[in-house]
């Protein structure tokens, strides 16, 4: 009886982290950071309201850009978001750098939006999109000065820490520029390196430099990360150079990032399949980490909890997209899918 008790309380804690998984995470992808509002009108109260409904249909204009691919975009003829549409799909927002006179209003705009209207939205145009983040990368941002100086953070880190860049499908966390040693990032130091993996508990580093020279950004750099054997392992991030500041050269490299991802994640067929699954974990801590990650997977639909134990779980999922899909999104969010010879299809802490 005791047993069965003890199963049950474990049953029921996994639940609970399964409801609370949408909370937990650290990063929103239906949050829209960092839109510029400006208007005038012929009264402050006008200007205002102007102004908020041009920055909340920019907002929702970027939010859906985010999780939809052009081509698809195309192909389902969206139409133009309405001012009235925006305010739909808007679940709050926030108002920074505020300055008002009698006939204009300006600020920043912080914008989250309802994952439940939009998804509707956009299935209602029928228009295929992906909500399903990438696993985060740690980044090192490194600020080149007009003299050829190199300064760990700076602009550059400024500009990435503004510009909502966690909240994009291929998100970033910033490193403190003062946890690290500028002579060992720019070298690669695979010793630095590897401390700053254990730190954030990631497992790729991107370094960015960039310098701006009279109104135009330029950037590069390389993503690290270490295989099996523990070799550095290094890909090139592609040289961006715009015309702007140092956000926009942000969006330039995270814009293919996410791009590539959708391409990859996205799915056009919604017929759904289901999955026997067993979950494998040490301790409750454990197993409320991969219950988190299963239920909050957008691909996965549903999930049955069959039978639970103190080292393990019987789950049946039910899921959109291919198998492959969803074990990408699983392991983006720190959990493996694979099949064993003797237990079948198994979801094991990454």
């Amino acid at each position: 009886m005791q047993a069965i008790r003890q199963a049950m309380q474990w049953a029921l804690a996994g639940l609970a982290a399964g409801a609370m998984s949408a909370a937990a995470l650290a990063d929103n992808p239906f949050v829209v950071d960092g839109v510029a509002i400006d208007a005038r009108a012929d009264n402050a109260t006008e200007a205002q309201r102007t102004a908020l409904q041009q920055g909340q249909t920019e907002g929702a204009v970027r939010l859906i850009e985010r999780l939809t691919l052009p081509e698809d975009r195309m192909e389902s003829d969206l139409p133009v978001v309405s001012a009235d549409e925006a305010a739909s799909l808007l679940a709050g927002l926030q108002i920074s750098d505020e300055q008002r006179s009698s006939t204009r209003y300006r600020g920043v705009l912080s914008l989250e939006f309802d994952p439940r209207a939009v998804r509707r939205y956009l299935t209602g145009l029928g228009v295929p999109f992906v909500e399903s983040q990438a696993a985060p990368i740690a980044l090192i941002a490194v600020t080149e000065r007009p003299t050829g100086e190199r300064v760990l953070g700076g602009d550059w880190q400024e500009a990435w820490a503004r510009g909502g860049f966690e909240h994009a499908l291929t998100p970033v966390r910033l490193v403190p520029a003062d946890s690290v040693v500028l002579e060992e990032i720019v070298s690669l130091d695979p010793i630095a390196l590897q401390t700053v993996m254990e730190t954030t508990g990631l497992d790729q580093v991107m370094v960015l430099v960039a310098r701006q020279d009279a109104g135009n950004t330029r950037a590069a750099g390389v993503i690290v990360s270490f295989d099996a054997e523990g070799a550095l392992q290094r890909e090139t991030v592609d040289r961006v150079s715009v015309a702007g500041g140092y956000v926009d050269a942000a969006r330039a490299i995270i814009e293919p990032r996410e791009q590539a991802w959708k391409r990859a994640s996205v799915v056009r067929d919604m017929s759904v399949a289901e999955l026997d699954v067993s979950i494998l974990f040490d301790n409750l801590a454990e197993w409320r980490e991969l219950q988190q990650a299963v239920t909050g997977a957008s691909l996965i639909q549903n999930a049955r909890l069959d039978a639970v134990s103190r080292s393990g779980a019987a789950m049946t999922i039910t899921h959109r997209g291919a198998r492959e899909q969803v074990m990408a999104e699983l392991r983006a969010r720190g959990a493996v899918l694979a099949e064993d010879e003797t237990l079948g299809w198994t979801v094991r802490s990454r």
